[in-house]
């Protein structure tokens, strides 16, 4: 009886390592080459145009894009500490992604040791874009 346990447990073990084959790979087609496409235009905003402001713009109508937010985190106690300068250069690069124009409520957090991170800063502001210049 015990030799019939160990033989039904064995085979039940080893079922679930069973291979799988893949039998129509020898028919399956060669896929197709995309057709090329042609750029015709490209606008491209360089993210030293992106306007940086602490507080509101009073003097120029705008639409806001929405909230954009970076963090630069330091990982290991051997790496450089982030910079605000270097928050100011990811938010403007993730402003250009959303066309924004100006960055308004610009605002910086210094953080606190993690689980994941020893220190690091995170960067917060609202992107617009200015409707008449």
């Amino acid at each position: 009886m015990k030799q019939w346990l160990v033989i039904v447990m064995s085979v039940a073990f080893f079922s679930g390592c069973s291979m799988s084959f893949n039998y129509n790979f020898w028919s399956q087609k060669a896929p197709e080459t995309p057709t090329p496409t042609v750029v015709t235009e490209a606008k491209i905003a360089l993210p030293s145009t992106v306007l940086m402001y602490d507080l509101d713009i009073t003097d120029r109508p705008y639409t806001s894009l929405g909230e954009v937010s970076v963090t630069l985190t330091k990982l290991n106690p051997w790496g450089e500490e982030p910079t605000q300068a270097e928050a100011e250069a990811k938010l403007k690069d993730e402003a250009v992604k959303k066309g924004a124009d100006a960055l308004i409520y610009v605002r910086y957090t210094k953080l606190g040791a993690s689980w994941n991170r020893l220190s690091g800063i995170e960067g917060k502001a609202q992107a617009v874009k200015f409707t008449r210049y």
